[in-house]
């Protein structure tokens, strides 16, 4: 793919087929009431869609599920910017402010290593820039938890990094299917399951939360135990990219269980549940 077929491709002219309805309705969030907790949930989703927007951008450049990795890579980068904007209107403590700044200089260099194609060399320039902006994210999202201080904020932030992590371990995947950085991604790819499975007990056990939120939980571990299976069942990366599209398509499944976790947390904290 050409600079002038990439650009035809990001703009939408690559005829692809309409999305499944439920990754639409995970692409397309309404605008949240502008208070705490909804600031925790949009700054924790600026960390997940960090790595959603490599993971798909790894997607497009192997031919894994590329016509639903377009879209979703397009959307994602819309949402990031949109999700951005709307949090810079919003920074009510210095520590905030202090978190915004490199965040929004982190995405601007970022946003401009995405102009080229995907490719391996792409790819592989793309990794630490990633991990910045990732890291800036995090950063950001802890300050919004302690605007406040609630458990319920904090709930709502550790339920959102398993929302990341469940596209971070399919992006370091996908960097050891290409045959880039393999050691690092190998690593990575562990603490992130490490990360996710010790956070699953917390929120489940947790006295602050909701039956509603207890079930769900449940059901982010329900849906996690076949990707995780898929995701560990080779360290060879030319037996991984067999099951390369599973673990595409698995990654979104449990994404929209823990989306929901998120929001009923949200709803609890909000008092609309």
């Amino acid at each position: 793919m050409d600079r002038f077929q990439f650009c035809v491709w990001l703009l939408g002219g690559s005829g692809v087929a309409a999305w499944p309805a439920s990754l639409l309705a995970q692409s397309a969030p309404t605008a949240p009431r502008l208070d705490t907790a909804s600031a925790v949930d949009l700054a924790g989703r600026l960390r997940m869609l960090s790595q959603r927007i490599v993971k798909t951008y790894l997607q497009v450049g192997q031919s894994i599920a590329p016509e639903q990795a377009t879209r979703l890579w397009q959307a994602s980068i819309e949402q990031f910017e949109s999700h951005l904007g709307t949090l810079r209107a919003f920074q009510p403590t210095p520590a905030v402010r202090n978190a915004m700044a490199p965040l929004a200089t982190q995405w601007a260099h970022f946003r401009t290593q995405l102009a080229e194609p995907p490719g391996r060399q792409a790819a592989n320039l793309l990794y630490d820039a990633n991990e910045a902006l990732q890291q800036a994210a995090h950063r950001n999202t802890v300050a919004y938890e302690n605007v406040v201080g609630a458990p319920l904020d904090h709930l709502i932030g550790i339920a959102g990094r398993q929302r990341m992590l469940t596209q971070r371990m399919a992006k370091f995947y996908f960097y050891r299917t290409w045959g880039l950085y393999d050691a690092p991604a190998h690593m990575e790819l562990h603490l992130s399951r490490a990360h996710f499975t010790a956070v699953l007990p917390a929120i489940e056990n947790s006295p602050f939360v909701s039956e509603p939120v207890r079930a769900q939980a449940a059901e982010v571990r329900r849906v996690w135990a076949p990707y995780e299976q898929v995701l560990f069942a080779s360290q060879n990366p030319a037996q991984m990219r067999k099951e390369a599209d599973r673990v595409a398509a698995l990654s979104e499944i449990v994404l929209t269980a823990a989306e929901t976790l998120v929001a009923l947390l949200l709803a609890q904290a909000q008092g609309r549940a």
